[in-house]
């Protein structure tokens, strides 16, 4: 199931796209933390008339066989060489940035390989939202077991290296001029397959919005501008 934060997300890499996209230059994008999904790409697709080329980097194979998709690198956010710099009108990643180990190099590379005029579009968790507070303390294994299984419902191990999302916005300002930054909660989507708890959830997601309490929300979407 689809978070807030990753609707958002893709609301707004269509309008970028639209936006920005022409028919002198091929539209060129990159898909950071791809892994083999192509939720994103597909809704991307749906959602906008304007022709895109999107690249992969994971530090997994991420190579899949859709159209759109163009070259698909093996590297880490945090050292991308395998990228040229200056490449990119577009980058975004869904839920990545909670697993790396060092953020001040990846925003350094993330900004590296955007064209001067580039955006970048990420969707991560709030650390201090009490379910990843949770989160920190629980396994991987356990984490799989409530995300499911199927594409795009993997879980990989978490570091959280920023401490909150000031602390993670303040770090991409060293290399980008600007932030939209946007929270939610949305522990149903999580809780959704559980009976009893997934009405909770929907209870408790409905007031935490209502109060605007961002502390508690664990969903967050983030547009930085060079």
């Amino acid at each position: 199931m689809q978070t807030e934060a990753e609707k958002y997300l893709i609301k707004k890499v269509v309008e970028v796209l639209e936006e920005k996209a022409t028919n002198l230059a091929e539209f060129k994008m990159i898909n950071i933390g791809a892994a083999k999904s192509l939720v994103i790409e597909k809704i991307i697709q749906s959602k906008s008339s304007k022709k895109f080329i999107c690249d992969r980097v994971d530090v997994n194979d991420c190579r899949v066989d859709f159209p759109l998709v163009g070259d698909c690198f093996m590297a880490s956010v945090e050292d991308m060489k395998p990228i040229k710099s200056e490449n990119y009108d577009l980058a975004f990643a869904n839920y990545v940035f909670e697993h790396i180990n060092n953020l001040d190099k990846a925003a350094k590379e993330v900004a590296r390989i955007l064209k001067a005029s580039g955006s970048f579009i990420v969707s991560l968790p709030n650390p201090q939202a009490p379910e990843f507070i949770l989160s920190k303390h629980t396994s991987t294994k356990f984490h799989q077991i409530i995300k499911g299984e199927g594409e795009g419902q993997q879980a990989y191990e978490t570091h959280y290296v920023y401490k909150d999302v000031p602390d993670f916005v303040n770090t991409f300002k060293k290399y980008f001029k600007e932030a939209e930054v946007k929270y939610w909660s949305n522990t149903y989507s999580y809780l959704f397959k559980f009976p009893i708890i997934n009405f909770i959830s929907k209870i408790y997601d409905a007031t935490v919005n209502g109060l605007n309490l961002k502390f508690l929300m664990g969903n967050v979407c983030v547009v930085f501008k060079k």
